[in-house]
């Protein structure tokens, strides 16, 4: 099982998520368990790989505006930004 580390101030976002939005909190928390457990490449929130300067990042969708980027190894996944893509 791959560990989860918050890049930056992502913890942050993810704590206030816990507060303020619930619904976005517990979508999150279902996508970063199923990462954990299966291949990050694949599942729920329709993951793509980015491109161009994002070269190795992933995005995957919380809601129809909010989004996960991530980066992945064999032993983590390290969470870079939680929330509004048009923000």
């Amino acid at each position: 099982m791959r560990s989860i580390v918050f890049e930056g101030n992502t913890w942050t976002v993810y704590e206030e998520l816990r507060f303020t939005d619930k619904v976005l909190h517990n979508n999150l928390c279902k996508i970063l368990k199923e990462m954990q457990r299966e291949n990050p490449e694949k599942g729920i929130g329709n993951p793509e790989q980015l491109k161009y300067d994002l070269t190795g990042f992933w995005s995957r969708r919380l809601s129809q505006y909010d989004r996960l980027i991530y980066k992945y190894t064999d032993s983590a996944i390290h969470i870079f930004a939680i929330g509004g893509h048009y923000k």
